[in-house]
């Protein structure tokens, strides 16, 4: 106010003429002169000065451009000292002209008055308001100007400005006072009701902001009027806004009793937290059982999941995510554990940093450790309360329960066959007998209230059984699952059946996690399906024994495949009339680099049941070719001369076996004459339409077929006579049993009268004694093979037997070969 009081009146004159600025120094250097003058002119004719003085002192700065203007202007609002006008000439080259320094010295002090000096007509007013907008701080003043006008404009624009300036400090006064007001409204709102002896102080305060209000002039009076019906408003609308704020309120408290979530807010300042009676009654509390501390909400979380959840919080708190989620498991009353989503989001103050994180808690328990397709409890559930039954069965020594894992016999063959909808029909049936079962079956009723049936994935099914007396009771259970299962199931006009293999694990002192007690179960099942399924096993430590043998023996067995630790030997089939080695079949060995020379029966098993037998047999079958082309060029002599292979059921059903062997013919130069491809009869009958279907396809290459180990499978004659083969080869199993007198040999000469019937070769396998070999002369049989001839021999070991005349011939122990 003291500025604003001060008689010097700043004024900028900017023009590029220098000239000009003397002018207007002079001009307003000698209204004051002149103000002086009549001043002294009073006094003699009135005899007494005036009482209000009107002498003004003008402070006036120069400048030449628009810009350095612009610059003297910020200059001045900077030193707190502004311009209370400014002469501006319209015509200033270079720079900007007299409209564009008026417009952008507006930008930065939008309360100083401007008079354009001009001397042309080229820029009318109305061009000067459509671009500078209309204004009560815009004069022109056209050159030449008369001196007077000048000054006049000085005192009249300066006093203006002051004047402007004195009611701005004063409605900023007045604003402050009403702001001061509203607040007070406003807290005695939100108070809602306040004391007599306030609201008598209220209209004190009030009168005597009245009293002030009317010593202002008019037109404050008015903007105070305005003021005062703007907080009126004001307070209406707050009113307006806490019915609103009260009605949003009921609204969400509604919406969130409706959503049966639990709501949590954390005051991270004090860091107390406050929990609803959903989010208590979710985890089985009253209301008063649980304090408001954060740690009754962590110490409640399942120790697998605290640190996601503490890591999950960290990271929404630093900002690197838009809100906090995580699903987690919390310990229920009842001491289970219940699944929950967690959301929430973090209230931020000025600084970005967290003041509270608040948000909900949904029970998700349901969808998080159900089957989706049976209803059944999962993996998730299920290992909860087999882990709930051990800790159990460590605090009670009298305690005891079964685990059964159940496996579907041949489930993939009934998918495969009649569709996975209908597979899945049959394992929503399953999980309904098997709840059905436990549910109502007299023998074992009294399980009924502590027992647990889990789908684990595919067909497998898992049963939990507490409270059993006795290791035959978990029998009983089985025997009971095993013929209910085995009853046909009617999907969708389809009549299946199935059978389930069982194994079973009950709690003894040593199981420390629920994974060991179930892969025990699993073990075992495996165990009662390798002895021939639709049965059931318990566990014994032997057999974990043999599943950690197999697991290191299938570890081996993938180095040996990297490594190529394989090798194949040979086995000369002989012709039992002259004598002579008329081929060789060949048979996979593993060279094991601790256990040396390893049989196929040891591992064979389980390259089939890993899918390994794929690529080890096709190594074989091109190594065996590979070698027959070597005999070929050694030994052009022998042009029926042919290598026989033996193919997994694995690599038979491949869908590109035919385009395989045909390209190893190729790459080896071999014909298709010569290599003989040995099937089992059990593999020809899986799928009969699709096995003729392939040999047809071998035969077009050329390739032979033989049925390995006849007579231990159930081939029908009908379908002998319909698969395009060309050889029988006996199993052994019947020729060890023939007799030196030719006792238990009719089987023998069955099979060998049947396949020269059907024009088909036949070899005797296991020929391992001389009276075998001469009853299998006497029966007919046309070739042998077995020890008596040679053991499997090395690829140079076998070249070395074709070169040179046999053993049997040269020996000629008492059997003439012709």
């Amino acid at each position: 106010m003291d500025n604003l009081e001060n008689k010097h009146r700043r004024i900028l004159v900017i023009d590029d003429n220098r000239s000009i600025h003397e002018d207007v120094r002079k001009i307003l250097s000698n209204g004051q002169t002149t103000s002086s003058a009549l001043d002294g002119l009073e006094v003699e004719l009135f005899g007494q000065p005036s009482a209000v003085t009107n002498a003004v002192e003008f402070e006036i700065d120069s400048a030449y451009q628009g810009q350095e203007g612009l610059a003297f202007v910020q200059q001045a609002l900077d030193q707190g000292l502004p311009y209370a006008m400014a002469f501006v000439d319209m015509r200033m080259p270079p720079g900007w002209d007299g409209v564009e320094t008026t417009a952008q010295i507006w930008r930065v002090d939008p309360n100083l008055q401007i008079v354009i000096c001009t001397a042309y007509s080229d820029c009318s007013w109305d061009e000067m308001l459509e671009q500078l907008g209309t204004s009560d701080r815009l004069l022109i003043l056209k050159k030449p100007f008369d001196n007077i006008e000048v000054l006049q404009l000085a005192n009249a624009l300066t006093e203006k400005w002051v004047l402007s300036q004195q009611a701005r400090c004063q409605m900023e006064i007045l604003e402050h006072r009403v702001e001061a007001r509203t607040r007070d409204l406003q807290a005695a709102n939100e108070k809602l009701k306040a004391s007599t002896e306030e609201l008598k102080q209220e209209i004190v305060e009030r009168k005597r902001a009245e009293e002030d209000l009317k010593m202002l002039n008019e037109t404050l009076e008015e903007r105070v009027a305005e003021r005062s019906a703007a907080a009126e408003q004001r307070a209406q609308e707050l009113a307006c806004s806490e019915e609103s704020l009260r009605r949003s309120e009921e609204r969400y408290a509604l919406a969130a009793r409706g959503a049966n979530d639990g709501l949590w807010d954390w005051n991270l300042k004090t860091n107390e937290i406050y929990f609803s009676a959903r989010w208590k009654a979710m985890l089985g509390y009253e209301e008063a059982e649980i304090a408001n501390s954060p740690e009754e909400w962590l110490k409640r979380i399942h120790p697998e999941d605290v640190n996601k959840v503490n890591e999950a919080i960290a990271a929404h708190l630093e900002g690197l995510t838009p809100h906090y989620e995580n699903e987690h498991r919390m310990l229920h009353h009842n001491g289970t554990y219940c699944w929950v989503l967690s959301r929430g989001i973090a209230v931020r103050d000025g600084d970005g940093k967290a003041t509270r994180l608040a948000g909900s808690q949904t029970d998700i328990t349901q969808g998080k450790v159900r089957d989706a397709l049976t209803g059944l409890p999962n993996r998730l559930l299920f290992m909860d309360q087999l882990e709930r039954a051990m800790k159990k069965a460590k605090r009670r020594h009298d305690y005891l329960f079964a685990l059964f894992f159940l496996d579907l016999d041949r489930f993939k063959v009934i998918n495969d066959s009649v569709g996975h909808i209908v597979g899945d029909q049959l394992l929503i049936a399953v999980a309904r007998r098997l709840e059905s079962c436990l549910r109502s079956t007299d023998s074992i009723a009294r399980y009924q209230e502590s027992h647990l049936i889990a789908r684990l994935g595919g067909d497998e099914f898992t049963i939990l059984v507490e409270e059993i007396r006795h290791v035959l009771d978990a029998a009983v259970v089985a025997e009971r699952l095993q013929k209910e299962l085995s009853s046909p199931f009617k999907l969708s006009g389809h009549e299946v059946f199935t059978t389930v293999s069982i194994g079973i694990a009950v709690n003894a002192p040593g199981y420390e996690r629920p994974e060991e007690l179930l892969r025990d179960a699993d073990t075992a099942m495996y165990l009662a399906k390798a002895h021939g399924k639709a049965r059931f096993e318990f566990f014994n430590p032997q057999m974990r024994d043999r599943a950690l043998a197999r697991m290191n023996l299938e570890t081996d067995l993938r180095r040996a495949t990297q490594r190529k630790e394989f090798v194949v030997y040979y086995q000369p089939i002989v012709s039992l009339d002259s004598g002579g080695v008329v081929g060789f079949e060949a048979l996979l060995r593993w060279q094991h680099p601790d256990r040396g020379l390893v049989a196929p029966a040891e591992f064979i098993t389980v390259a089939e049941e890993t899918n390994m037998i794929v690529s080890i047999g096709g190594w074989a079958l091109r190594e065996a070719c590979r070698q027959m082309s070597v005999w070929r060029a050694c030994f052009p002599a022998h042009p029926s001369f042919i290598i026989c292979v033996n193919l997994s059921s694995k690599q038979f059903l491949q869908v590109d076996l035919t385009k395989q062997i045909d390209e190893i013919l190729s790459e080896t130069h071999l014909q298709g004459k010569d290599l003989k491809l040995e099937i089992t009869e059990s593999l020809l009958m899986e799928d009969v339409d699709s096995a003729a279907n392939t040999l047809s396809q071998l035969k077009e290459l050329g390739v032979q077929v033989a049925i390995d180990d006849f007579g231990t499978g159930y081939c029908s004659l009908n379908y002998l006579h319909k698969f395009p083969i060309d050889t029988l080869k006996i199993d052994r199993s019947f020729v060890s049993q023939i007799r030196p007198s030719g006792e238990n040999s009719e089987l023998v000469r069955t099979m060998v009268t049947l396949g020269q019937n059907l024009g088909l070769d036949v070899i005797a396998e296991g020929v391992e004694t001389k009276h075998q070999l001469i009853q299998l002369r006497k029966i007919g049989c046309k070739y042998g093979q077995g020890y008596y001839f040679s053991e499997p021999l090395d690829s140079e070991a076998a070249t070395a037997l074709v070169a040179s005349v046999p053993r049997w011939i040269s020996d000629k122990l008492e059997v003439s070969f012709s």
